[in-house]
């Protein structure tokens, strides 16, 4: 189900962000409504974001930079699953630019298992 949500996995807590199915104006709001959510919670998180057939258009890189700009201090681990082909290629430059640490994942159970390992 596309929003966001804390999961648990072997024991930990992950946000998982579903943006699966959104146009670009949900995707947006749900990006402020998840960061929303993390600055609210203000404590340390494991995040993963499900990008599958998501476009990432310059709008959505731009609130992607802003927030994880915001929330860094809160991120332990970021993973994200669905970036693949020029995504994938737009991801590794965002993480370059922003510093960011994330890692694309295939599939779900895979980035879970990587985020809480």
């Amino acid at each position: 189900m596309a929003g966001h949500s804390i999961i648990n996995h072997k024991g930990k807590e992950i946000l998982y962000v579903d943006y699966q199915g959104m146009k670009e104006n949900e995707i947006l709001e749900e990006m402020d409504k998840a960061t929303d959510f993390a600055l609210k919670e203000n404590r340390p998180m494991l995040r993963l974001s499900n990008m599958t057939d998501v476009f990432a258009v310059s709008a959505v890189v731009d609130k992607a930079k802003e927030s994880g700009k915001r929330t860094k201090h809160l991120t332990i681990k970021r993973a994200a699953v669905g970036i693949t082909g020029a995504k994938k290629v737009l991801f590794n430059a965002f993480n370059r630019v922003s510093g960011n640490n994330a890692r694309a994942f295939d599939d779900v159970e895979a980035a879970k298992d990587w985020l809480v390992s």
